[in-house]
Formats: structure tokens, sequence, C-alpha cells
């Protein structure tokens, strides 16, 4: 049954919008996500909401906060991610546009726009105000409503000089909380979705393909009819390149499907390649690396796909080697029915309207953290507002979504912990 309660009159959107601002402007790069933890502890802590800090290493932590029930009901965890991208200046270089975290975030009218408040600091904001929205009601839930703020979400993984957890991703921070008992019932993964419901993620892979070469002087190279003879690693990779984008292809034909949250896409794409001395071009290059991100539906065989790429690069007869190193397997949650039931419900009471049948192809076939929770055994979906367009092309979030999306939130937080 449903249960009544007007949560709206107890979330205040521009308390929502300056929040989600101050989230999006707080200097915290992927990896570093310590100073944004400390913030958002310090936002509950100054709200009167209990709340720690859950340390993993000197610069990443999570933060945990409970609305804690009288006992016997169902318990809710709201999950967000503290990182958004890396800084530094391997981005400065290798991606030739300004720092998103040094950018930022901003306000125009009701939209919110910059990289860091889409992904994921307006949500995170939005969860937030939802637990304020909740204690101030004044109701009585059986079950806990817990707040969770996790670094490493995003995609990094150690390799080649770059090495430690500090450059961990892909769940990096949900499989620390879960692992050390911050567990419920249920997750509800707060990301934008175009307020579609998806408890199907994929997984991901991460390859280093390498060939290599012959370290000769200008005039001293040849460059012979046969490119597979060719001294230079780079020119050889180019055979490599094409016969991956050609599989590249084929894999996303062959593993495409339509699921009950929409259609599953599982691309690939080549992210880094690195060869030769940039101030040093006199040499042919010796080595030469591509760095692939492969995405896995659930189910996959990170070894069986690995295989299948290495027959691949195989077939450029140039003598190269694939490296794995990263697996992250997707999933598809089990028992979320009655959770997604109380979404759609939710959704339709504060808008008066269904929510979309399936989610974005590309919402079903990222990387989300459900995958971690669903793994664990616990029910999980991702659910959120829209990421709208304006017609410069631009990105942004509206504010009046974030406060019904807060509305909602608060509705399933009541009707599934009561």
């Amino acid at each position: 049954m449903m249960l009544e309660t007007d949560f709206a009159k107890h979330i205040d959107a521009e308390e929502l919008a300056a929040l989600a601002l101050r989230l999006a402007n707080t200097f915290s790069p992927a990896g570093h996500e310590q100073p944004l933890a400390e913030v958002v502890h310090s936002w509950f802590e100054q709200n009167g909401i209990p709340v720690r800090l859950q340390p993993i290493l000197p610069d990443r932590a999570n933060v945990v906060a409970v609305l804690q029930g009288t006992g016997g009901g169902a318990s809710l965890i709201f999950n967000s991610h503290l990182d958004t991208e890396v800084s530094g200046p391997e981005y400065d270089w290798g991606m030739a546009q300004p720092d998103i975290n040094k950018a930022g975030a901003h306000r125009e009218g009701n939209k919110l726009l910059g990289h860091t408040v889409l992904n994921d600091r307006g949500l995170m904001a939005t969860t937030m105000i939802t637990l304020k929205a909740l204690r101030d009601s004044g109701i009585g839930l059986r079950g806990d409503v817990i707040f969770t703020a996790v670094a490493g979400e995003t995609g990094s993984a150690p390799v080649d000089e770059y090495q430690g957890a500090n450059y961990d991703g892909k769940g990096f921070g949900s499989r620390f909380l879960i692992s050390h008992g911050v567990r419920a019932n249920y997750a509800l993964i707060a990301e934008t979705t175009d307020f579609g419901l998806s408890w199907i993620a994929c997984g991901a892979c991460y390859f280093k393909v390498v060939v290599a070469g012959r370290n000769m002087y200008t005039p001293r190279s040849f460059r012979p009819d046969d490119v597979r003879q060719h001294p230079n690693a780079i020119v050889k990779m180019a055979r490599v390149i094409e016969k991956v984008e050609a599989w590249a292809r084929q894999y996303v034909a062959s593993r495409s499907f339509e699921s009950a949250c929409g259609r599953v896409v599982p691309k690939v794409s080549i992210g880094a390649i690195r060869g030769g001395i940039p101030y040093r071009p006199n040499r042919t290059s010796p080595y030469c690396a591509i760095y692939v991100d492969v995405r896995i539906v659930p189910g996959d065989d990170p070894l069986r796909v690995q295989r299948e790429l290495q027959s691949v690069v195989d077939s450029a007869e140039v003598g190269a080697r694939v490296e794995m190193f990263l697996a992250r397997n997707g999933a598809e949650g089990t028992n979320v029915e009655r959770l997604a039931a109380v979404v759609r419900r939710c959704y339709k009471q504060v808008t008066g309207e269904d929510p979309p049948a399936k989610a974005p192809e590309e919402v079903v076939s990222m990387w989300r953290d459900n995958n971690v929770f669903n793994a664990a055994g616990i029910p999980s979906l991702t659910f959120g507002c829209a990421r709208r367009k304006d017609e410069a092309g631009r990105l942004y979030l509206e504010i009046h979504d974030l406060e019904v999306t807060a509305t909602v939130y608060a509705q399933v937080a009541q009707n599934t912990c009561a």
C-alpha cells in the first residue's frame, strides 16, 4: 500500500542547487577523493545526521551516513560516487582540453552545467537532501536509510608506471564499503538515467597490446615493402589498430541484446597509445603499446575475451601480445522486483506519469556500481534524472528534475523501509 507523505515541502530547490554546485566545485580528482569526502562529511555533521568517514588510503575515503530505523524493516542504501575525472599532467597533455575538475560547474537560470555536476555530484547532492527531508518529515521508519558516497567508481586501473590503489576504479570504493560491513537489503545507485530503471550493467576489461620493433637512427633506417618487417613498432602497430577496429564492429554486433532494462550494447575503444620519445623522433621506436577498453555483458568471461582479442592481433602478423590489466564483470540484479516496483510507483505518484519503459542504451551498457551490489547479493538498480541538452549542445541538469528526483527518492525510502 502506498504511504502518503508530502516530502516536497521539506525539499528546497535552492538549497539543493547550492549544495550540488558546492560539491561540483570542490577540487577532488579521481584517485584523490578525500577533499570531497570531507566536505560531504561536514555537511552531514552540520545538519545533525550521524555520519562517518571510511578511510581507504591517505587520500581516498568513502562517506557513510545513516538514518537509523526502529528495527524490523528493510534497509536501503542510496549510493553515489565522489570521483569524476583524473587531473594532472597526463590529463593536460593527453586530453588537450580544460581540466574537468578545475572547470567545475555553474548555474544558468534553472540549469546546472559542468561535467562534475553531471557525474555524479548533482545526484549525490540529491540523495543528501533526501536524507535531510526524511529526517525533517518526522516519519518513523523501521528500516535504516543509508547514504554512501564512494571513491573510485570511474574507470581507472594500475598499469605501467601508474601503480598502486590510487589508480584503482570501477567499483573500488563500493567493494571496500560492502566488504567492510556496510550492507542493506536494497541499494539504489543515484546516477543519471533519464528516469529509466536499470538493474543490468556491463563489466569492463582493459587490455594492453604491445608490439616490438628496433631502435634505429633515421639515416640508417629503412622502409620495407612489407610493413610486417618494418623496424618501427609504431608503424607495425597501425596494422594491429586496423584489425582491432574491424573486430570491434563484429564484437558489438555479436554481443548486443535486448534486455528488460533496455538494449545492451557493449562497445570497444582504443583509449591510449604509447611509443617512442616525443622530443627525440630521430629514432624508430622499439616499442609501441595501445590500451583497449572492452565492455563485457553480464555472464561473459574476461579470459574468453582476452583469447579472442589475442587472436585478432595475431592476425596482424607483427608479433603483438595482449596483457589484461583490469577485469570487472557485469551483473544482472536478482530479486530486484520489489525495489523496481516501488520506484515506478513513487515516480508516478510524484509526476503523475509512468517512468520510461526502458533506460537509454548507454545507461544499460556502461559500468555502474549496481554491478558491485548485485554481485554481492544486494538487489540494486540505478535510477536518476535526465542529462538534458540545450540549443548549443551543452549537457545540463535541470534543477526541477533534481527536486523531483529527491521527492521520488524520499518516497522510495519510506515505502521500502516502513
